[in-house]
């Protein structure tokens, strides 16, 4: 988990134990509130790496 939110400062992440999957929430510039549920840090990776990319 450190790691991830080393790399992804912007984002809140945690490991939901119920849902066994990575979770995050970044507030874009414009307010959007924007979340990720994913089933391992490298999708997690993924994802949010994607939406950093289109969304400022």
């Amino acid at each position: 988990m450190r790691a991830l939110s080393a790399r992804f400062p912007k984002w809140t992440i945690w490991w939901g134990q119920a849902t066994m999957r990575y979770w995050g929430m970044s507030r874009r510039r414009n307010g959007t509130l924007i979340h990720v549920e994913a089933r391992s840090a490298q999708d997690f990776v993924r994802q949010a790496r994607e939406i950093d990319t289109q969304t400022p």
